[in-house]
């Protein structure tokens, strides 16, 4: 699997996904995205990720459901002198809200696989070479926060068992205090060892070479003929848009459109075998 692969069909998925307000092109991009990820790690390494994606989504319904008091189908009001809430729910507003919750979790499955099934160095040598530097500087950027959740874990269990307990704001101190030095000492650390093996005093080495196979040549391929199909299926009006106000209507269909969501399960077929 070639992370520049990975980054074309992840970048397909989401130009598609923002490109329509239809939910029914949408939940079919959100289906290839799950297929793919389940096809390619697996559903017991999904399952948080996938959870994580739910609770988000929700969010940005239920978000949608109480502030935007539009359309025509009242479900129920709230007393409009309650402030932020008070107003009529409509069922406009919550299927609007539906739309938007698919794009969020469409966005997390479609850059999952650059976690769950890439390595580190596998996406930062499929890089250019002139954003070679930043995309080390990025990955370890970004590995700070989990390292950091860790040290957290650790070093608090470690403070229960010699009898610390929280008494308030200020007891925390003594947990954060070994937290900041232990992730500073680790970040002395790495750039120890990034200086040690000459990071910066020349081109970037590969262990092996970063070729695209077959198989990648084709996600590409699908990714940008999905790409381009859709962009034409908008442009001539194919792809009509669909607004849930001011009264709730049945997205339009249209077999083009639909088949450039379809290309975006070639992953699917394709990293079946990883699991």
């Amino acid at each position: 699997m070639n992370a520049r692969a990975v980054a074309a069909w992840a970048a397909a998925c989401l130009v598609v996904v923002l490109a329509t307000t239809n939910p029914v092109y949408k939940v079919v991009v959100l289906a290839a995205a799950l297929a793919a990820l389940v096809a390619g790690a697996g559903l017991r390494r999904t399952k948080r990720l996938l959870l994580a994606s739910l609770l988000v989504a929700d969010f940005a319904v239920l978000l949608n459901f109480v502030s935007a008091h539009l359309g025509a189908t009242v479900l129920f009001n709230l007393p409009a002198e309650w402030p932020a809430v008070g107003g009529p729910y409509t069922l406009e507003a919550l299927a609007y809200g539906a739309t938007g919750g698919l794009t969020v979790a469409t966005a997390i499955l479609a850059a999952a696989p650059f976690s769950l099934l890439l390595e580190a160095n596998d996406v930062v040598d499929s890089l250019p070479r002139s954003l070679a530097r930043t995309g080390a500087a990025l990955a370890a950027a970004l590995n700070l926060v989990p390292s950091v959740g860790s040290t957290f874990v650790q070093v608090s269990e470690a403070q229960r068992m010699r009898g610390w307990r929280p008494r308030g704001p200020r007891s925390w101190a003594e947990v954060a205090v070994p937290v900041v030095l232990t992730s500073v000492e680790g970040s002395i650390q790495l750039a120890e060892s990034m200086e040690a093996r000459g990071f910066g005093s020349g081109p970037r080495t590969h262990v092996r070479p970063v070729r695209m196979r077959g198989g990648d040549w084709a996600l590409v391929a699908a990714s940008a003929a999905s790409v381009a199909t859709f962009a034409l299926a908008v442009t001539t009006g194919l792809a009509q848009p669909w607004s849930a106000y001011p009264q709730l209507t049945l997205p339009a269909l249209h077999p083009v459109p639909l088949a450039a969501c379809l290309l975006l399960f070639t992953p699917a077929w394709q990293w079946r075998s990883r699991t």
